[in-house]
Order: structure tokens, then C-alpha cells, then sequence
């Protein structure tokens, strides 16, 4: 094959492998709706900000969020302003759906600059890899589900790739333009996900053995911390001026949460049936077979050294599993280093580990994450056995329970096969019936295929819990706005349109009570 018509071959297959899973709901955690919610507070009020409910109970490794911010930070809330741009000026033309559907987009996109990146790299450890890697990176690994998944961990992924590719692809001649582009692709990615900035001395050790030569060496390094401590300092400064402490990501923690033991979870994102990332990844096993060996000493340090930080801090986190996020939520910003080694092996064994896992995480591509969680959460523990009551806990602490094999299970339910549910073996009860099919099936292009409904919009739903949290904060003037917004978007929105009625009642200077969330 021609390169022309390889290429475009390689650019067509990536196409369909990443719309393939779109759902068109714009967000499917709650990580992304209290992101979004902040979104919309700029479009809504004018401010980058939104009322949250307050907080039921205190739970002391999960502070609440701050009154009128999301929790996870200025740069994520500002990364969707785009993609909300684009299809607020139609919402009420256009309706619901498609608007959930713009804003959707931020996700797919997301997982494209993540591939595109570790291409990037790719082509820094072996000049000329084939296109075809940017697929095979996307379906072979768990990166593949967050095609459609509301977390921003793609973009931090994609920061690092191209940050490393820099600083490991030296250049003659090469100017402070290239090592104040690898700092800045560094800082957007920790701006992100603030946890990636342990692994900035893993960068910058690379980039120093990448240059030995000291008349190469010593400018870029030195440009490269400045741009890397620049990078540092605006963080801090938005955390003073948004959150009032220097280091206050958002979180508002007084003390840390790095609580769990290295034997659970740092060795568990590595190797756990329910999140190791060598189960999700099994290229990266072939990575790093051929990396030890074939890959530069700056490539070994940087694609091996920084996964193994990360994996190492965020391990310790007291949710160190991610939550409801299919495999190892916490190591997908440092994937791309991790799997680019394994250009440098022969093509078939590359194959055939890209392969098995396509096979492994298409899974997690045709059944909604939710889904599992919640039947697993259900489940009524084996007499003398004590279950965490959270479904992510549970997956990630009991082997028999691991969505590589749950989300296999349901889709044989629903084709009429019936393979074993060990869980069940083991003495323990179903609370709630099995998911079916219309359940669970997550690519809009299937359930409509299928007949089946589209998935509903979720944006008229954060609006209106906006609403009535302005009204639960105290900022009743708030809560008008937010529920004519969402009556706009969606004329059919009772509850909106109840609390609007409400509102109404209550008449000027008054706020209010919603009858109910």
C-alpha cells in the first residue's frame, strides 16, 4: 500500500474506532456534570461559576464542593466553555438533545488529541510508525471508552505525550521555542489533573539525558524549568484568587488523602483484575519487554519512570480505583508514555497485543460504566463477607467483580448465552435484576440500529438542580435564570417548569422553596 492510501486507510479506521462509541449525552459522571454546571453558570450568569447543593453529610475524604465552583478546578470548567459556544446560541431552536450532543463532542475530541500525541511520541522513538499505531493505541487500550466518557483525563494524556515527544526528540539547533512548548503542554496537562505535577522531575531528568551535550543541554533545561515553574505559579495563582489558598486545587482539603496501602493501590493500577493496567493494556506488558531493551536510556526513564510516579502517588489516594471510570482512570494521562515503547517491537507481536485488547475494552465501549456499578452495588454480600456499600469499592476490591469480565457477562445475557457469575457461586444475592440490553447499550449509532431510544439529555437536568441549589445556597436570585434556561432548552421539563411557577409565586425579593430536587 501506497502512503498516500495508507494514510488515509489509518485515517479512516481511527474515524470510525472513535465515533463509534458517542453517546451524545454530554456528560455521564458526576465529576462532568459538576464541571459543566460551572460551564453553564459563564453562559447563564456571565460568571465561571454555579450554586452547588449543599453537601448532605460531610464525608471527610470527600470534602464538599465550594458553594459556587466545581470542585475540580478552574481549567476543566474553562476547557468546555468551546464546546458549550458552540450550541448555546440554537439551544432553543435546536432543542435538548443536539445541544447534549455539542457539548458531548469535548469528549471524543478529548480522545483524538490524545491519540494524535502519542503518535507524536511514537514517531520520537521510531521515526516513520505507521498512522495505523494512533488506532491500535486507541482501541487496544482503555482509552478507547472515554471516547464517550466525561472525564478529562484524554487531555491530560494528550499534555504529556506531546511534552515528552519534545523532550525526547533533540534537535539541532533547537531554540527556547520547543522547550517553553514542552512546558506548556506539561502545565495544561497538570492545570488538568494537578496530581501529574510529581512526575515533573521525571521529565526534566529525561530531558537532561537527552541532551548530554552541556552547550545543548543547559539552555533548554533551564528555559524548560522556567516555563515548567511559570506553568506552577499561575496554578497557584488561581488557586489564591478562586479558592483563597495557594494550594487549594479546588478540593478544599486540609490534609491530604493519601491513605491507601502500596500493596492495594499502587500495585492494584498495575496489575488488580478490576483496574491493572497491564490487564486493560496488555501492549503495555510488550512495551515494556521491547523498551528495556531496544528504547534510549531518556525513553526508558521518561515512558517507564513517570507511569510508575503516578501510579506510585495515586495509588495511595483513598479512591485510588477512580471510581465508576472503566480500568485505570488515574493512569490514563501517562498511557501514551507508557504503551510508545512498543513501536520499537515486530509488527506481528504488536498486532496481536493491540488485538486482545480491542477485544478486552470493547466491553467497556458497548456497555454503559454505570451500568455494571450500579448492579454490582446491589448485590447483597455472601453470609460473613462485608462489602465496601460503594459499587466502584467493590469492584475494585473483589476480584470475581471486575467489570472486564461483568460487562462480558451482560452482553452474553442478552445474546442467550449464559456464562458463570462467580459472584453468585461465592453465596452472594442480586438486590435488582441484570441490566437488559436497552439498559445498559451505550453507542448511539447501536440503539438506534436497534430501535432503541436514544439516551436522554442531560444539560436541561443540570440546570435545574442549579436552580434549586441557588435556592438552598441562599442566592435566590440565581435560581430564576437557571430554570428558565432549562425550560428553554427543554419546554417539556415539568420540574423546571414547576419550580418557575414557584418562583413566580413567591413573587420579587422572595426565594422560594423547591418542592423537591
Amino acid at each position: 500500500m501506497k502512503a498516500p492510501e495508507r494514510d488515509r486507510a489509518a485515517a479512516v479506521l481511527f474515524v470510525l474506532l472513535l465515533v463509534f462509541p458517542f453517546v451524545g449525552r454530554a456528560v455521564l459522571s458526576s465529576d462532568g456534570a459538576e464541571v459543566l454546571a460551572e460551564t453553564l453558570g459563564l453562559f447563564v450568569t456571565g460568571r465561571l461559576e454555579a450554586p452547588t447543593p449543599p453537601p448532605a453529610y460531610i464525608d471527610p475524604n470527600f470534602p464538599p464542593a465550594p458553594p459556587l465552583h466545581s470542585r475540580y478546578g478552574f481549567f476543566p470548567s474553562l476547557l468546555l466553555t468551546p464546546f458549550v459556544a458552540l450550541v448555546w446560541p440554537v439551544r432553543g431552536l435546536v432543542g435538548a438533545p443536539l445541544v447534549d450532543a455539542g457539548i458531548a463532542l469535548a469528549w471524543p475530541v478529548g480522545t483524538a488529541l490524545a491519540c494524535w500525541a502519542f503518535l507524536r511520541l511514537a514517531r520520537a522513538l521510531r521515526p516513520g510508525t505507521s498512522p495505523f499505531w494512533a488506532a491500535g493505541f486507541l482501541a487496544g487500550t482503555p482509552l478507547w471508552p472515554y471516547a464517550s466518557d466525561s472525564f478529562f483525563e484524554p487531555y491530560a494524556g494528550a499534555g504529556l505525550a506531546l511534552a515528552a515527544a519534545v523532550v525526547l526528540a533533540p534537535r539541532d539547533g533547537e531554540g527556547p521555542g520547543r522547550a517553553l512548548a514542552a512546558a506548556l503542554a506539561f502545565g495544561a496537562a497538570c492545570w488538568l489533573k494537578p496530581v501529574v505535577w510529581v512526575t515533573a522531575p521525571v521529565f526534566v531528568l529525561s530531558a537532561a539525558l537527552s541532551r548530554r551535550d552541556g552547550r545543548r543541554a543547559t539552555p533548554f533545561l533551564a528555559t524548560l524549568l522556567a516555563g515548567l515553574a511559570a506553568a506552577f505559579a499561575l496554578a497557584l495563582a488561581v488557586n489564591l484568587v478562586r479558592n483563597g489558598r495557594l494550594g487549594d486545587f479546588g478540593y478544599g482539603y486540609a490534609s491530604l488523602p493519601f491513605v491507601t496501602s502500596l500493596a492495594t493501590g499502587p500495585l492494584g493500577l498495575l496489575a488488580h483484575p478490576s483496574r491493572g493496567l497491564l490487564l486493560y493494556a496488555p501492549v503495555v506488558a510488550l512495551s515494556v519487554l521491547v523498551g528495556l531493551r531496544s528504547a534510549s536510556l531518556p525513553a526508558r526513564v521518561l515512558c517507564f519512570g513517570a507511569p510508575l510516579v503516578l501510579a506510585l502517588v495515586s495509588g495511595r489516594w483513598y479512591g485510588w480505583h477512580g471510581g465508576s471510570a472503566w480500568g485505570p482512570r488515574y493512569l490514563v494521562p501517562v498511557l501514551a508514555l507508557a504503551v510508545a515503547p512498543a513501536v520499537l517491537a515486530h509488527r506481528k507481536a504488536a498486532i496481536a497485543v493491540l488485538g486482545l485488547g480491542a477485544a478486552l475494552n470493547l466491553p467497556g465501549v458497548l456497555v454503559a460504566p454505570g451500568a455494571w456499578l450500579s448492579y454490582v452495588e446491589r448485590l447483597e454480600a455472601p453470609p460473613g463477607v462485608a462489602w465496601p456499600t460503594g459499587g466502584g469499592d467493590r469492584m475494585s476490591g473483589e476480584a470475581r467483580l471486575s467489570p472486564l469480565y461483568g460487562h462480558a457477562w451482560l452482553l452474553a445475557r442478552s445474546a442467550g448465552l449464559h456464562l458463570p457469575a462467580f459472584w453468585l457461586r461465592a453465596g452472594a444475592a442480586e438486590g435488582a435484576p441484570p441490566p437488559t440490553a436497552p439498559e445498559y447499550l451505550s453507542p448511539r449509532v447501536l440503539r438506534a440500529g436497534l430501535g432503541l431510544p436514544a439516551v436522554s439529555p442531560v444539560v436541561p437536568n443540570i440546570l435545574y438542580r442549579t436552580a434549586v441549589a441557588a435556592l438552598q445556597r441562599g442566592y435566590g436570585g440565581l435560581s430564576l435564570p437557571y430554570a428558565r434556561e432549562a425550560l428553554r432548552i427543554d419546554p417539556r421539563h415539568r420540574p423546571a417548569a414547576d419550580l418557575l411557577g414557584q418562583l413566580s409565586r413567591a413573587g420579587p425579593g422572595r426565594t422560594g422553596k423547591p418542592d423537591a430536587e
